[in-house]
């Protein structure tokens, strides 16, 4: 039964996942803007991104528990760190003389890798949960 539930999760995810490639596509088209294979790559990195971090949250062994412990320091250290003296310069022109506003298709794209990751990490949480019991 609990797998059942796993396998739906992940049929509702994907579903949701192609619900958004639509919509981005329509918005695409409704703005004129070329970018369309820039905003799936975004969206795949948060579907990627939200695997990855749904599948450290849910260990199922005390092996997984102490190896994911370890995993997540060195993650956590990391983006900190380097990640964010190097993403830093890279999201400085977004916010200078209100781009962010001015052109709509970045807040687009962040709420695609927003809604991406967050689907991603519930499905891979409750599929890996429910694979457990």
């Amino acid at each position: 039964m609990n797998q059942a539930r796993s396998f739906a999760s992940l049929l509702i995810g994907f579903v949701v996942f192609g619900v958004v490639l639509w919509i981005a596509r329509t918005v695409h088209e409704e703005l004129g803007d070329e970018g369309f294979a820039q905003t799936v790559l975004i969206g795949t990195a948060g579907w990627a991104t939200g695997w990855l971090v749904g599948f450290l949250i849910s260990p199922s062994t005390s092996q997984e528990i102490k190896k994911f412990s370890q995993a997540m320091s060195t993650i956590t250290a990391f983006i900190t760190g380097f990640a964010l003296a190097k993403l830093e310069p890279s999201l400085t022109p977004l916010f200078a003389d209100g781009r962010l506003i001015n052109e709509p298709i970045y807040g687009i794209r962040l709420m695609i890798f927003m809604i991406c990751f967050a689907i991603a990490a519930i499905n891979m949480y409750v599929y890996r949960e429910g694979r457990r019991y």
